[in-house]
């Protein structure tokens, strides 16, 4: 599945490199009409994240964004800044299929597993953006300013066994720069359990690296960067991710 994706900071589009604020690039389209461009072209299903909430839940953006969605027909998935039972249930509410939990699921997993029993499993996308390290894959956190201390691996086998099949990766060095995507990464996830739907996100920047992506067995390929500067259409990324 081709999954374009909107990052929103200042209440404007935005795409950071390797999720760093301080190279925050700016877009002028509206948020609006870009989501509902994406879903004329042919997405299924659309990706957003609110910066500013991930890096401050004070600072939250959600009115905006679901003022934005209100007119879709097709699923998307959010995330940013969600730190808890009701911030899901007003997520879920404002019709999002999914929402997308990435530092409280590295942090605390046990209140994680508590929304998931409440709300069910298929309401729920899991987001583990990592470095590589020494240990191996290890997860940021908190707008990738803090690092965890479990790994990819044990996090995904925890959330696997509560019924979560989807997870969207990251390889954090690869975030926002347009050189390709960590294919090491999601090599490995689906050799550690091929029944999960992965989706990858960070680095694409053409064609061929979706056709890659598709072949390794990667079930979601997440496209923000390489849309907003038009190295491919979406229309061109879904042909070429059905015919892989």
């Amino acid at each position: 599945m081709i999954i374009p994706a909107l990052d929103v900071l200042q209440q404007q589009i935005v795409r950071l490199y390797q999720g760093k604020y301080d190279t925050a690039q700016f877009y002028p389209f509206d948020l609006a009409q870009r989501l509902m461009e994406y879903q004329n072209q042919g997405a299924k299903k659309l990706h957003l994240v609110d910066l500013e909430g991930a890096r401050d839940p004070d600072k939250k953006q959600w009115r905006q964004i679901q003022q934005a969605t209100a007119a879709l027909t097709v699923g998307y998935q959010v995330g940013g800044g969600i730190r808890s039972r009701e911030d899901v249930a007003q997520w879920l509410e404002a019709g999002a299929a999914q929402v997308v939990i990435g530092s409280k699921a590295v942090n605390e997993k046990q209140e994680v597993a508590s929304w998931i029993n409440q709300f069910g499993a298929q309401h729920f996308v899991i987001a583990l953006d990592v470095n590589k390290t020494e240990q191996g894959w290890m997860p940021a956190t908190h707008g990738w300013l803090q690092s965890g201390d479990v790994s990819l691996f044990e996090l995904v086998d925890f959330y696997a066994q509560l019924g979560v099949i989807d997870f969207l990766c990251t390889d954090i060095s690869k975030d926002g720069t347009m050189t390709g995507p960590s294919f090491a990464l999601y090599e490995q996830l689906h050799a550690h359990n091929p029944a999960l739907k992965v989706q990858a996100s960070g680095g694409v920047s053409s064609l061929e690296d979706i056709r890659r992506l598709k072949e390794i067995g990667t079930q979601g390929v997440i496209l923000g960067k390489s849309l907003l500067d038009g190295a491919f259409t979406v229309e061109e990324a879904l042909a070429c991710y059905q015919n892989a």
